[in-house]
């Protein structure tokens, strides 16, 4: 695994969502299942396989930051909604779609990789939404971590408190959070050195569990 993931990060172009989550899975990360379609009848059966409701995101290369540029369409209903919502992805943004089941309701988080000039590649760990700009609420960690010390990084966070519950909201699985840091400090020794950046967002933590949603990846 390691081997294939070295080359392509040397030899391939940049990496697309499919493949950043493909990434993230193949060390543990858990993410969401997600399918690509380029025409709209792909994208009406991918949807009807996955069950409604779901979400379709752009896919079109280059565009790193989808909500930017209206190029989310979430809580898609029925083949109606889907053909709506990829008919105006695709006139605006083009054909190439990704489809996906909506993510259970949670505690919105980030995860990633950052390199430092001294220390190498670190791993990142932070509230998600707005909280991580107004707060500046993130941990770093040196990898390789256990999950005692990834678990200090999430209890570190400022927001810590949401994923106990709020106004009525059940706690989420902290340890699964843990867990998921764990992964991806394995990732981080692997494969590090060849990656500028790495995104996991949004990580949606909840009772049941976690999961990456979106993934950016920049070699390096």
């Amino acid at each position: 695994m390691r081997a294939k993931w070295c080359a392509r990060l040397v030899e391939g172009p940049a990496f697309d969502e499919l493949e950043g989550l493909a990434l993230l899975g193949d060390y543990g990360v858990p993410v969401i299942e997600t399918r690509p379609a380029e025409t709209l009848e792909a994208a009406l059966e991918a949807a009807e396989s996955i069950g409604f409701p779901v979400a379709i995101k752009t896919a079109v290369p280059g565009v790193q930051h989808k909500s930017d540029v209206g190029g989310v369409e979430l809580g898609l209903k029925d083949t109606g909604e889907v053909r709506s919502a990829y008919g105006d992805l695709a006139a605006r943004l083009g054909p190439q779609v990704v489809v996906a089941p909506m993510a259970p309701p949670g505690v919105e988080l980030a995860l990633g990789l950052v390199r430092d000039s001294q220390f190498g590649p670190l791993v990142l760990v932070s509230a998600g939404g707005i909280l991580v700009e107004l707060l500046k609420d993130r941990r770093l960690g040196m990898p390789p971590l256990d999950e005692m010390r990834a678990r200090r990084l999430v209890d570190g966070l400022k927001s810590r408190a949401l994923l106990d519950g709020a106004r009525g909201a059940p706690a989420s699985d902290v340890g699964s959070v843990a867990r998921a840091v764990v992964a991806l400090s394995g990732l981080a020794c692997d494969l590090g050195e060849r990656i500028a950046a790495l995104d996991a967002y949004p990580l949606i933590a909840g009772p049941d569990g976690c999961v990456a949603v979106d993934a950016l990846v920049i070699p390096g």
